[in-house]
């Protein structure tokens, strides 16, 4: 198993990238991916759809963000704090390791919140397919509030997609920040 500096090594990855994840980026990524792993497409299709879920968490939850402003504001010289687009910033690499793929995403969250995302993953990784599919189901037919960006079934999927537990792992930062590294394992 991987530790916490090589999960997020660049030298020994497949495919890495740190900055703001936006539709663009996440669609060149995804582009890249697809390229990468057309020999494998049961494997590549998996990799994709637990990407997409990782990749969605860091631009929705990441601390840390970029802002852009959409190229319709860029026009009118005023700007306010409405048009700009906010963008999680993190970073996502994957390893190829033998028999296996790796991907593994990582993002500054509040420190505050470690708890509750280790014991959210604790709980994925105890529960049987049969137990994640009701739990994925079960957590989609919860009305969304105001302040959720998602449904809530990510980590859920990535676990139903991956077939292997899922891998956390923490780095405190400073007093109030932790990042949070989260890794999947693909079989070819």
């Amino acid at each position: 198993m991987m530790d916490y500096h090589t999960r997020l090594d660049p030298q020994s990855a497949v495919l890495y990238y740190k900055g703001p994840f936006d539709k663009d980026i996440l669609a060149n990524i995804s582009l890249q991916l697809r390229r990468r792993f057309t020999d494998n497409p049961r494997m590549s299709a998996k990799l994709f759809s637990i990407f997409i879920e990782l990749a969605q968490n860091i631009a929705y939850y990441s601390e840390e963000s970029n802002f852009f402003y959409d190229d319709e504001v860029k026009k009118d010289i005023k700007y306010s704090h409405e048009d700009k687009k906010n963008n999680g910033v993190g970073t996502v690499v994957i390893h190829n390791e033998g028999s296996e793929v790796v991907l593994s995403a990582g993002n500054l969250v509040p420190s505050e919140k470690v708890k509750e995302i280790i014991a959210k993953c604790e709980q994925i990784n105890s529960l049987s397919v049969d137990e994640l599919r009701a739990l994925k189901k079960e957590v989609r037919s919860i009305e969304r509030t105001q302040e959720q960006k998602g449904g809530n079934i990510g980590l859920i999927q990535v676990a139903l997609k991956s077939e292997h537990p899922l891998q956390v792992e923490f780095k405190e930062v400073d007093d109030k920040n932790s990042y949070f590294i989260i890794s999947a394992t693909i079989e070819k």
